[in-house]
This record gives structure tokens, sequence and C-alpha cells, in this order.
């Protein structure tokens, strides 16, 4: 009964679940055909919007790929005017290099036409220089790093014109300090390149103009130096008066007149080395004090010397050999004279005699020597001396005043220069002297010696001769 009721059971259950299944098949399949149709729907809507987007898309892709060209093209571009940019700033660069260049070299040849023209000269041209230098371009502001460009080219201009004014000579009126006085005169200067002549209006001076800058020295930025209120003042040199003359005539004459004029290359230096030559008794007096004993101890000296030698150098030293009837003079002649006179006597007491005669003769010949040779000794050191004091006096000048004048200094060192020089000049000759007449009296003195010996040895046999000739005749 209970296998009956199982198998009913299972027999129902299965029923049941077939039933089951094919409603859940059914419904799997209207869920299916529902979910294709809306995959269809979904489709077709989206291949409904796919057009426009993908148009919209290449359109986009388009402008981008314009865009990337535009942005490549404007990048080559900035490129390419970096590039320029620097180029131009290397170029400017170089051109204000140039132009620094340029303007450096303008600034130095308007500084040395300025100080290579006179002194007179520049106190002509002082007010075109001003007038020069206080020019500016239009345009230009105090500010400008090239206000300075339009004083150069102006001055520049103005040192053309100087160079054409100047063919034929320049004359203008001036002042200048005479050779004479130093006393500034009114007067005409004559400008011939760059030689400068002066004729006094008030005097009769006349002469070259001593060529000196016309300028105290400055800093050295581009218009230092170029400033008109420092000029130095004009002198002229002394010049000899036939010159003085010819110049006189030159400048004043007509410019229309021709004229001869004396040219000094050196623009007054040989002439000034000319007239700076002094003379024996103005180099004297440049020497002080320790002059006079330095030129004492020089009389002293060539009086000696010139007595010694007139003594020593008329003594004839004789040559040949030694015998009694040689030809002696003066002290060799003495020296004869004694040795016959003592002829008899013992060797040793003739050589004694002979000896004390050649003593008494050194003696006399060696007199006044050792004054000489003081003198040689003593004058270099009077010259060291005066050459200390003239320092002493250059220092002082120093110490005492913060610019001493060049008179104060030249008097110093032309005393320490001057006496050195005397001191030298005295003890030099004076030494030589004493060396040679010391030379000449060991000379004298030698040959004394040896002409003694031979006396000695000539009396000598002459006693040996008289002994054995008393011996003969006692033997007879």
């Amino acid at each position: 009964m209970r296998l009956a009721l199982g198998i009913l059971s299972l027999w129902l259950a299965s029923h049941a679940t077939a039933a089951n299944l094919i409603e859940v098949g059914a419904s799997a399949k209207n869920d299916l055909r529902d979910a294709l149709d809306r995959l269809a729907r979904q489709r077709s809507t989206q291949q409904s919007q796919k057009a426009p987007i993908v148009r919209e898309v290449n359109a986009l892709e388009g402008k981008v790929i314009a865009k990337r060209k535009e942005f490549d093209r404007r990048r080559r571009l900035n490129d390419n005017q970096e590039s320029s940019l620097s180029e131009l700033t290397e170029e400017v660069e170089e051109i204000e290099s140039d132009l620094e260049a340029v303007l450096a070299l303008l600034h130095d040849y308007n500084q040395s036409w300025l100080n290579g023209i006179s002194a007179p000269e520049h106190e002509f041209r002082k007010g075109f220089v001003q007038q020069a230098l206080a020019s500016r371009s239009e345009g230009t502001t105090k500010a400008d790093p090239w206000k300075d460009v339009s004083p150069g080219i102006a001055l520049a201009k103005l040192s053309v014109e100087r160079l054409q004014e100047s063919f034929g000579g320049l004359r203008f009126k001036g002042k200048a300090a005479t050779a004479e006085d130093n006393v500034e005169e009114e007067g005409s200067f004559l400008v011939v390149g760059p030689a400068v002549y002066f004729a006094s209006s008030e005097t009769d001076s006349a002469g070259i103009v001593e060529h000196t800058p016309p300028l105290e020295p400055s800093d050295s930025s581009r218009n230092a130096g170029w400033s008109v209120n420092r000029t130095r003042s004009c002198r002229v040199l002394a010049t000899p008066s036939d010159l003085a003359e010819t110049i006189r005539v030159a400048v004043t004459a007509s410019p229309d007149d021709s004229i001869v004029l004396p040219f000094d290359p050196t623009l007054g230096k040989a002439l000034v080395l000319a007239n700076s030559d002094p003379s024996f008794w103005e180099e004297l007096r440049k020497g002080g004090f320790w002059i006079f004993p330095i030129l004492g101890f020089a009389l002293i000296s060539i009086v000696i010397v010139s007595y010694k030698a007139t003594q020593i150098l008329s003594i004839k030293i004789p040559t040949g050999q030694t015998s009694w009837e040689g030809d002696y003079t003066k002290d060799f002649a003495d020296l004869r004279n004694a040795a016959q006179a003592n002829q008899g006597k013992s060797a040793e007491i003739l050589e004694e005699v002979l000896y004390e005669q050649i003593i008494q003769t050194q003696s006399r010949l060696e007199k006044w020597l050792p004054v000489v040779a003081v003198t040689a000794a003593a004058a270099p050191l009077l010259g060291l001396l005066g050459t200390v004091t003239g320092m002493i006096n250059v220092f002082q000048q120093l110490t005492h005043f913060a610019n001493p004048e060049n008179s104060s200094l030249s008097r110093g060192i032309s005393e320490a220069l001057v006496t050195t020089k005397f001191g030298l000049a005295t003890a030099i000759p004076a030494l030589v002297a004493h060396a040679l007449l010391s030379r000449r009296i060991q000379a004298i003195v030698t040959k004394m010696e040896s002409i003694a010996s031979g006396f000695v040895s000539l009396a000598s046999e002459q006693t040996a001769n008289s002994s054995s000739s008393q011996e003969d005749d006692g033997h007879e």
C-alpha cells in the first residue's frame, strides 16, 4: 500500500515538474524574444546615432590634425623668430662694440690733438673748443649713453679746420713769458706745423716758444682732459740774438710776404740743451761750500805734481855698465863723486857711504809726494760729503714743502753731483800721478843701488890692485 502511494506521489511530482519546465521554457523563450527585440531596437538606435557621431569625430580629428599642423608651423616660426632675435642681439652687440672702439679712437685722437697743440694756440682756440664740447645731437638726453658722440665729432672737425688754417702758418695775438725776466708780455704768435714762434709787442724779445702740453693731467674718462680752463702758460726759450731778430721779422711780417724761419726738429729741446750747458764758473757756483776745499786740494796737487814731475823726470837714468868715466848727471854724478872720495876705504865703509847717499836722494825725491796721496784719498771723501749735504738739502725741501719748487730741488741735486764730479776729477789724476812718480823714484833708487854696487866693486878691485903693487915693490 505504501509502495503504491509512493509511486503515485512520484508520478504526480514528475508530472508537476514537467509542467513547470514547459512553463519555464516558454517564459525563457518569451524573454529571449523580448531581449532580441530590444537588442535589435538598440542596435537600430545606435546605428542611427553612430553616423553623426562618426562624422563629428572625423570632423574633430580633422581639426586636431589641422591644429597640430598649425602648432608645428607656429612653433617653427617661433623658433625662427627666437633665432633671428638672438642673431639680431648678437649683431647689435657687435655694432655697439665697434661703436665703442670707434668712439675710443675718436677720443684718443681728440685727446692727442688737444695735447699736441701748443699752449698759446690752445688758449687762442679756447672758445672754439668750449663750443664744441657744449654741442649735442638733436634727440639726445643727459641719460643717453652716446651723448658724447657729438662733442667728439665737433672736436675732430675743429682739428681738421685747424689743419687747413695752418697750411701757410697761423698768426694770432697772445701772451708769453720772456726768457730774459720771465714776465708775460703781449705779442704775436706764429704757428708753423708743430713749431711756435713769438715776438713781443712791448719789448724786443722774440724767440721759439717752449713746447709743453697745454693741459694739466686728468683722469682717463671719455671727456676727461678736454677742459679748457687748465691751460699752462707758455714761455719763450732763450734764443740767440741773430735768430731772435729773424723770428721777429717773420712774425711781424705781412701774411703775403715771404719769410725765413729757423726750425728746430726737436721743438726747442736742442736749444734748451745748448743754453743749459753751464760754464766752468757757473758749475763751481752750483757746487756749494764743499767745492772750495776740493779745489784747494786740486790746486795743491797740481802744484806739487808739476814740481815733482819736473824734478824727477829731469834725472836721466844711465845705461850701460858702471865705470868711473861714465856719463852721469845730477844724483848719479853725486853718487860717483862720493865713491871716488872714499875710494881708499874698506868695502863695508864705502857701501855704507853710498847707501846713505841713496837714502838722501830718495828722501829728497819723495818729498811732498805723500801730500799728493792725501789729496787723492781725501778728494773723493769731500765729494761724497758734498753729495750727502746736497741730498740732505733736497730731503729738507721735500719735508718742509708739499710741492717744493724745481729750483730748490735742482740746487740741492746740483750741489750733490758737482762736488762728486770735482772730487773724482781731483782724485783720479792725483792718484795716477802719485803712482807714476813713485814708480819713477823706485826705478831711480834701484838704478842708484845697482851703480853703487858697481862702484863698490870697482873700488875693491882698485884697492886690491894697489895692495898687490905695494907688495911687489917691497919684495924688490
